[in-house]
């Protein structure tokens, strides 16, 4: 066990061995951007207003707080915000250490993302907060360029649990999306894929000129969402029988069959649309 060493932080004392100590909740501050990442829900604060009546204060769920920097909370926004409507006397705290304010963000996103699944406006301002504290250096041509951006992706998606696409997707969103679309999917009133779909689709129609260019982007568009997700099934299909391998005459029919489907659908929605 390390040796218990004592410091003074605004005026209290802790003893920083990362042990749960005891504290007036009505001290402990709050501040961006710990306090935006996941926003208190009433019906949470009211659920865990409900424990606390009925067990008190769960010692297990200590709050984390940020010692050297204004006694902040990183980590227990709910939890603390019910002590104090609750006019708890003290809570149990763990004061920890960070070099930096990124490391604490990362920290406070692990430790939600280790209790549930984030929500796509939790993703949003999780993603905001880590790109704006990204070191970036120069990129030496696209190729350099688009291997960080790559990589950058790769590790923001393991830390919020989530694939790498959806993490390329919300950062188009986040940097090309407008405002509005923004707020609905900080809201909830909006997913993350439908904000990426009409973020691109203003960009393309901003992008061309006419409009014969326009329903060749959609038709390319739309071909290749088709194609891939028939080549997602496929890959699950292989997966799932790995021992039944279809022959050249199976594969051959299936082929046909598919191509036959697709173009009855679009002979459906031609008619459809001019009726």
């Amino acid at each position: 066990m390390a040796d218990a060493t004592e410091k003074k932080y605004d005026g209290f004392v802790f003893v920083t061995t990362e042990a749960v100590t005891m504290m007036d909740p009505t001290v402990i501050k709050t501040a961006s951007p710990f306090k935006d990442l996941f926003p208190v829900k009433p019906a949470d604060l009211e659920r865990v207003m409900d424990s606390m009546k009925a067990d008190g204060y769960d010692k297990a769920h200590p709050v984390i707080i940020w010692g050297g920097h204004n006694v902040t909370v990183v980590d227990g926004h709910t939890r603390l915000a019910a002590a104090q409507k609750l006019l708890f006397a003290e809570i149990p705290v763990i004061i920890k250490e960070f070099k930096t304010e990124a490391e604490a963000l990362e920290y406070a996103i692990k430790s939600q993302v280790n209790r549930r699944n984030l929500t796509d406006a939790e993703l949003l301002n999780c993603l905001t907060e880590l790109d704006k504290r990204k070191k970036t250096g120069p990129a030496k041509g696209l190729a350099s360029r688009d291997a960080k951006l790559g990589k950058s992706a790769e590790q923001t998606a393991k830390l919020l649990g989530v694939s790498q696409a959806k993490i390329e997707r919300l950062r188009t969103v986040n940097d090309h999306a407008s405002e509005e679309v923004k707020d609905a999917v900080k809201s909830g009133k909006m997913s993350a894929n439908k904000a990426y779909n009409v973020t691109m689709e203003a960009r393309r129609q901003e992008q061309f000129e006419n409009e014969d260019d326009l329903m060749l982007a959609r038709q390319t568009t739309l071909q290749d969402t088709i194609c891939g997700m028939i080549r997602n099934q496929i890959q699950r299909e292989m997966k799932k029988y790995p021992d039944s391998p279809f022959s050249e005459e199976a594969s051959a029919e299936m082929q046909q069959a598919i191509i036959d489907t697709v173009k009855s659908e679009f002979k459906n929605i031609t008619r459809k649309g001019s009726n």
